[in-house]
């Protein structure tokens, strides 16, 4: 298949960019969503002598056009376990700053464990965060991470630093109100005179960079357009594995295999063919393209490299966001429960991409409603090699069937039934085309 003339022969579509994930440029993915808000909390460095300042370090991005005021406080022990005095100096009153919109930048709250306090570890360190979302705000940063920033308004070493930091986890019960980190403090004591402690705040990203990544970006809109569009039918799909593994592995959800096949097909369809098979579909429109623009407009060599490699590298959550959208409607002509309207899946496909990005706890039915559901239904259009056989994809996610099936409950179970029904509908169809297993001999559900 040749390069879609289709789309690029069409009336342009204006450039439209997005708000790059600049939290995740700094923690590698941590963070707790607070809608209009995220943010990623941690302590650094994470032990301590006695008079010796350490910091809790605040990431904060704003996700919406309107400006954000927020009002910070912290909170510390008084007594530690064994109930001797804590003492332990903090900023004074509440710290008050507001965000620009689309603004991210660091709070740092620096606290001093000081005499009596004896050495101890995990002393815990509870930030309070308060805001009020303004009236009419839109939510202009897709939630839960993205592209990287090709420009930060900080300085390299500034920046490692940050990285260094190691941001706390968080589950999806938790106050995002207070968040809690904790710091140890050591068998040492400095005689230094050490300063009343004060907050900082420090800019990392404003709209000024928005204009520079739209500046960036638009010269390369055609030449990506060529990219993304000239690949044979499930290129992508290799690629798109190895990375779906990786990814689901490091966010604690580790895959069968049969999983990991039928979410990446699903992923290379969105990519390598629903732009030429799905009449909606247009390209530029979608997040993994925009992004792949300003991508490639930051690192202009990335264009000689492998396309399907930059693709999974670069742009996987955009990738994986627009498949899970994609999915929705393709499944629901093939399923008999009601997979809810427009605005229940963009919320949905939110939270997928919320808990990738590192807040909150993995669900079963992220894997397979609708990823791997859709996977099996669209498998026959992503086939990226005439060695392939498609039994291979029915016996693993049957596999995965027996292994998860124990622990599915509730609204997952009804996951499950839709999986066996559309499981036997594709080993029907394979059948009907008389295709043999590799090996020959016979399995069922």
């Amino acid at each position: 298949m040749g390069i879609n003339t289709r789309k690029i022969d069409k009336a342009r579509v204006p450039f439209q960019p997005i708000y790059p994930d600049v939290l995740g440029a700094i923690t590698g993915g941590p963070r707790i969503n607070m809608d209009a808000l995220e943010v990623a909390v941690g302590m650094y460095p994470r032990q301590a002598f006695l008079n010796q300042p350490v910091e809790v370090v605040l990431a904060l991005q704003n996700m919406v056009d309107q400006p954000i005021t927020l009002k910070i406080a912290v909170r510390v022990p008084t007594t530690d376990r064994k109930g001797n005095i804590v003492v332990i100096d903090t900023p004074k009153g509440q710290v008050s700053i507001t965000l620009r919109p689309g603004e991210a930048g660091v709070l740092r709250l620096p606290i001093i464990a000081k005499p009596p306090t004896q050495p101890g570890k995990d002393f815990p360190v509870r930030v309070a965060i308060r805001y009020r979302a303004p009236p009419n705000a839109r939510q202009i940063r897709p939630p839960g991470g993205g592209i990287r920033p090709s420009v930060l308004s900080v300085s390299p070493f500034k920046l490692q630093v940050l990285r260094e930091v190691e941001y706390a986890a968080h589950k999806w019960n938790e106050s995002t109100d207070i968040l809690t980190v904790y710091f140890d403090v050591m068998p040492k004591r400095l005689d230094i005179k050490t300063e009343e402690p004060k907050a900082r705040y420090e800019t990392l990203w404003t709209t000024d960079e928005m204009e520079h990544e739209t500046r960036q970006a638009v010269p390369f809109v055609p030449a990506v357009l060529e990219l993304a569009t000239s690949a044979q039918f499930g290129s992508v799909y290799p690629a798109l594995y190895e990375a779906v593994v990786e990814r689901f592995a490091a966010r604690d959800m580790p895959l069968h295999p049969g999983e990991a096949m039928a979410i990446a097909k699903m992923m290379a369809y969105t990519v390598d063919v629903a732009p030429l098979r799905e009449p909606d579909v247009i390209v530029e429109e979608t997040r993994w393209f925009r992004g792949l623009c300003q991508v490639i407009g930051g690192d202009e060599a990335l264009l000689e490299c492998d396309r399907n490699e930059v693709i999974s590298h670069n742009v996987f959550e955009g990738v994986l966001y627009e498949a899970v959208l994609m999915a929705f409607p393709i499944l629901q002509q093939r399923v008999k429960e009601n997979l809810g309207n427009m605005e229940e899946r963009i919320s949905y496909a939110n939270r997928i991409m919320t808990w990738f990005s590192g807040h909150g706890e993995g669900d079963l039915s992220y894997i397979y409603l609708p990823l791997v559901l859709c996977g099996l239904v669209m498998s026959p259009h992503v086939r990226h090699t005439n060695m392939e056989n498609p039994w291979e994809l029915a016996d693993e996610l049957e596999h995965a069937y027996h292994g998860r099936l124990r622990l599915a409950s509730g609204t997952t179970g009804v996951v499950f039934d839709m999986l066996y029904d559309l499981l036997e509908e594709y080993k029907r169809g394979l059948r009907y085309q008389r295709i043999d297993r590799p090996g020959g001999g016979h399995r069922s559900l």
